[in-house]
């Protein structure tokens, strides 16, 4: 049995902007460490995975930016989307791109670029534990986080107590009930009252045959664009049929599109520390305070300044006698957010496209 890893690089973390873009999206630049965040995860991945059988996926315009970022990366382990359609078909991509190097038995496991992780040890032993649950069950067995406050900007997953093999419980596997995608943020203190739920990471394993059967069942319209996609591998114009097809898919996400639906999800419960950092509330939460609770980058002069992320670019950002607010500053623009608001940056990503200005968000 192989162990297969695929890193999901694409999509523009546009709740990051005005750092995050179009041109050059957070998976590609550095926010808590030194390294851009999908060199963090390749680094990490490869601790646990051969590394000639770890895969990146992303757009296509983002390939240099790819290489770049992670420059011992082989050209035949980095996989191409013509462009975004959300997670589902990435993956379902990915694994038609991989399907003659492997076995129906052999596991992947899929993981976000974007994720930021405290005990590298308890990741990789909650990796390990999917594995093997994926290896022994007939199973997607997802990664999920024992939450500690409500969060509405993450999906659930509820789990039984029961009927799980006694080597496997005693590991943290538990069978899922429910899925439930980002609930508003009364839903999610009664998810943290009950007990029973996880946070989704993204991360989940299972047998390429498995991924195959399910997708063909829950996804059936994206498995047969995939396979015309497939069927062109190593032609001439498998590029320009990659790209024809493409356009016919369905924008749809692996957890709307697969997880909320099949009967053969599974859990690892687990507490390594761990953020999807989506958003400038997250990245405040992760960095350095100073005495007045206060995150200051780059070129700032706070005064009477307290509980803010104020961040600069190049250009000086003087505040004063504010509290609770978040600044950051980039080359074409300046985002300002009440703090704990910073996630409503989308709906003015939105406005910026509706009245065509581009140039802004690129």
């Amino acid at each position: 049995m192989k162990r297969i890893a695929v890193i999901l690089a694409g999509g523009t973390g546009g709740r990051l902007w005005p750092e995050s873009t179009g041109v050059h999206p957070k998976q590609f630049r550095s926010f808590v460490s030194d390294l851009p965040m999908v060199l963090d995860t390749y680094n990490l991945v490869c601790k646990y995975f051969n590394p000639a059988d770890v895969y990146v996926i992303t757009f296509k315009k983002y390939k240099k930016l790819l290489k770049s970022a992670i420059e011992t990366l082989p050209t035949e382990n980095i996989l191409l989307e013509p462009f975004g359609r959300n997670t589902a078909p990435a993956i379902a991509l990915a694994q038609a791109m991989i399907n003659h190097k492997y076995d129906d038995d052999d596991i992947i496991t899929v993981f976000p670029s974007d994720h930021i992780i405290g005990n590298q040890d308890e990741y990789i032993n909650a990796v390990a534990t999917s594995i093997e649950t994926a290896e022994s069950v007939e199973a997607i067995v997802s990664i999920g986080i024992e939450p500690d406050f409500p969060n509405s900007q993450l999906g659930y997953i509820q789990y039984a107590d029961n009927g799980i093999v006694e080597n496997l419980y005693e590991k943290g596997v538990r069978k899922a009930k429910v899925f439930a995608e980002k609930p508003d943020i009364d839903t999610a203190k009664r998810f943290i009252e009950s007990g029973d739920f996880v946070w989704n990471t993204g991360i989940f394993s299972t047998k390429m045959k498995l991924l195959k059967s399910e997708l063909n069942e829950h996804l059936p319209m994206l498995s047969g664009l995939i396979k015309k996609i497939e069927a062109k591998i190593g032609a001439e114009d498998f590029n320009e049929n990659r790209s024809y097809v493409y356009k016919q898919i369905n924008s749809v996400s692996i957890d709307h599109g697969l997880l909320e639906k099949t009967e053969r999800l599974y859990i690892v419960k687990s507490n390594f520390g761990w953020s999807d950092l989506a958003t400038w509330d997250e990245y405040f939460n992760h960095c350095e305070k100073d005495k007045h609770n206060n995150v200051i980058k780059g070129n700032v002069l706070a005064l009477k300044t307290s509980n803010s992320l104020i961040k600069s670019t190049s250009k000086l950002i003087a505040v004063t006698d504010v509290d609770n607010l978040i600044v950051v500053e980039s080359e074409d623009a300046i985002f300002i957010s009440g703090r704990g608001m910073s996630s409503n940056v989308k709906d003015l990503v939105h406005y910026l496209r509706a009245k065509e200005l581009n140039k802004m968000i690129k």
